[in-house]
């Protein structure tokens, strides 16, 4: 088994993202597309399906985006996508059916054509807490000549297809295909280099000597994992496997399997029926009042509490 994968499924499982697709845009140059910062746990994101682009967002200004790139804002960054250097002509939204599920852009610019799809990947509290960190300000991910990327690059054709025209199932199909983006592209940003330039979660899954001890927390959070067997299952030693560690995850093992824990309590708090004490056992408290403490430092709210919110979220939506 690749344990990269296989923990990166883990991780996702533990902090689950939801996505939406909201926008297809079709613009002639000249063209101007901006976007507002967003609020925290929302992370914009851009498809480029076909033509050419330039991004201005945190610092950067004219980055050359093309066909098959997907550009996301995890800290919800103002940025602006254009092309040609002439005045914009001013976009609005296409007449369409009542079965339209995207709002259509136009601009009716007589240069090169360029469509995108435009959404937002959502984030909830515990999953903005674990994953944002690990993710640069523009996370940007390249599949043009890329056939390792060949998963991610059939979901963007299905989901051009499936959005060019309502059809029967369609709403079905592009909600099914954009709920495996997020997974996708993050696989594909592990392998690229830069994905082991910020400290976090992810870095930890894109270094290959300590993958291994991620996925023995992810996959037994319970277990009252040791340095030494951490440092085993990796085949480092203790000092050697805590200094990288420590170096790519920006905590200590012993910091990860808590927030690990806590991210399974509260899932387990939040969908079942299971006493906080059963809770607490589940992962790896022996002591319901330790649980407790380690769990309102961690959500500052108490188990019951956090049990009693998280129930009430549908009923509110």
């Amino acid at each position: 088994m690749n344990h990269a994968s296989d923990a990166l499924s883990r991780l996702l499982n533990l902090y689950p993202v939801r996505t939406s697709l909201d926008i297809r845009c079709h613009f002639g140059a000249p063209w101007r597309l901006a976007g507002q910062p967003e609020a925290a746990g929302i992370a914009p994101y851009h498809m480029i399906m076909s033509g050419d682009a330039l991004l201005e967002a945190n610092g950067q200004r004219d980055m050359a985006l093309q066909a098959g790139d997907i550009v996301v804002f995890p800290r919800g960054s103002a940025h602006t996508l254009h092309a040609g250097r002439g005045k914009a002509a001013p976009h609005y939204t296409a007449p369409g059916s009542d079965d339209d599920i995207l709002i259509r852009k136009e601009n009716g610019g007589g240069g090169p054509h360029t469509d995108i799809l435009c959404g937002q990947f959502h984030f909830d509290a515990a999953a903005a807490a674990a994953l944002l960190p690990s993710l640069p300000a523009t996370l940007l991910v390249r599949t043009a000549g890329r056939p390792d990327f060949a998963g991610l690059q059939a979901l963007m054709a299905m989901l051009r297809v499936e959005t060019a025209d309502a059809r029967p199932g369609t709403h079905a199909v592009v909600m099914q295909l954009s709920s495996a983006l997020f997974a996708l592209l993050i696989r594909a940003w592990l392998e690229q280099d830069e994905a082991r330039s910020m400290p976090g979660l992810f870095a930890l899954l894109a270094a290959p000597r300590l993958q291994r001890a991620l996925h023995c927390m992810l996959g037994e959070p319970e277990r009252a994992w040791s340095l030494e067997q951490l440092a085993d299952a990796c085949h480092l030693s203790r000092t050697t496997f805590t200094r990288l560690f420590r170096a790519a995850a920006g905590a200590t093992p012993g910091d990860i399997l808590t927030r690990t824990r806590m991210a399974r309590a509260a899932q387990l708090l939040a969908g079942g029926q299971r006493t906080v004490a059963a809770v607490a056992e589940a992962v790896g408290y022996q002591s319901e009042a330790s649980f407790n403490r380690v769990f309102k430092r961690h959500f500052r709210i108490g188990p019951g509490q956090y049990r009693r919110q998280a129930r009430a979220l549908p009923a509110a939506s």
